[in-house]
C-alpha cells in the first residue's frame, strides 16, 4: 500500500484583487490561513480549519475555528509556521495561495518554504492568478492546459544533463549553471513537455501574462 495522500491548502496574506482562482484549490483540502490570510476566506465566505499568526499587523480573528497565536518575536514567518504545522499533522500535498506578492523578500521566503517541503519529500507549490511555482528533480512532465509559458532555473547548484522535449526550444543533455537564464519563457510545442535532469534540482515556474 502506498502512502495516503493528505491534501492541505495554506492561504497567505499577500495583496490580491482577484480571488476567483482560489475555489478550485479549496475543495477537499484542509484549510490553514497564515495570519491576515483569513480575511480572504471571509471574502470568499469559506470557513478555515486553522488560523496561525502573530497578528502584529492585523486584528486577531473572531472565527470559530482552531487558532494558534504566535509570538511576534519569532525566527520563522507565519506562512513557514503553517507549512511546518501542516507537515507535522501529516499533510503531504500542500498548495500555498496568496504568497506571491509585492514584497520580494516575503515572496522569496515563501519559495524557500516550497524548498523546505521538497527536501522532506512533501509535494508543494505556490500558486497565484498567473503563476505556479514548484521545485522539481529527475523527470517532470508538464501539460499544456492552463499556462502558456514555462521557465526553470537551477536551485542553488549546477544542474547536469538537462533535456527538454516537446517544447518550442528543446535541450539535449546540457549542463546549466545557477546564473544561466536561457531556460526562461519557453513554450509548449506538443500537448506535454518532458524535463529530465540527471543531477540537481530546479525551480519550475508555469506562467501566463
Amino acid at each position: 500500500m502506498g502512502t495516503e495522500i493528505k491534501k492541505c491548502v495554506i492561504i497567505s496574506g499577500a495583496p490580491e484583487t482577484d480571488l476567483s482562482y482560489y475555489k478550485e484549490y479549496l475543495l477537499g483540502r484542509y484549510i490553514i490561513c497564515a495570519d491576515s490570510g483569513y480575511k480572504k476566506c471571509l471574502s470568499l465566505k469559506i470557513k478555515p480549519d486553522l488560523i496561525i499568526g502573530d497578528f502584529d499587523s492585523s486584528e486577531k480573528p473572531e472565527i470559530s475555528c482552531e487558532l494558534i497565536v504566535l509570538n511576534p518575536r519569532k525566527d520563522y514567518t507565519d506562512t513557514s509556521h503553517c507549512v511546518m504545522e501542516a507537515i507535522g499533522r501529516g499533510y503531504n500535498d500542500i498548495v500555498i495561495l496568496g504568497a506571491i506578492g509585492t514584497r520580494l523578500d516575503h515572496t522569496y521566503s515563501n519559495i524557500l518554504s516550497v524548498v523546505y517541503c521538497f527536501e522532506r519529500k512533501i509535494k508543494c507549490c505556490l500558486i497565484n492568478a498567473f503563476n505556479r511555482l514548484s521545485v522539481e528533480s529527475g523527470e517532470t512532465i508538464i501539460k499544456k492546459d492552463r499556462y502558456k509559458y514555462f521557465s526553470f532555473y537551477p536551485l542553488f547548484d549546477k544542474c547536469e544533463g538537462v533535456s527538454i522535449n516537446g517544447a518550442e526550444y528543446n535541450l539535449n543533455n546540457v549542463d546549466i549553471m545557477p546564473s544561466d537564464n536561457f531556460t526562461q519563457s519557453n513554450e509548449f510545442k506538443d500537448e506535454q513537455v518532458k524535463i529530465s535532469i540527471k543531477k540537481g534540482k530546479i525551480i519550475l515556474i508555469l506562467s501566463n501574462d
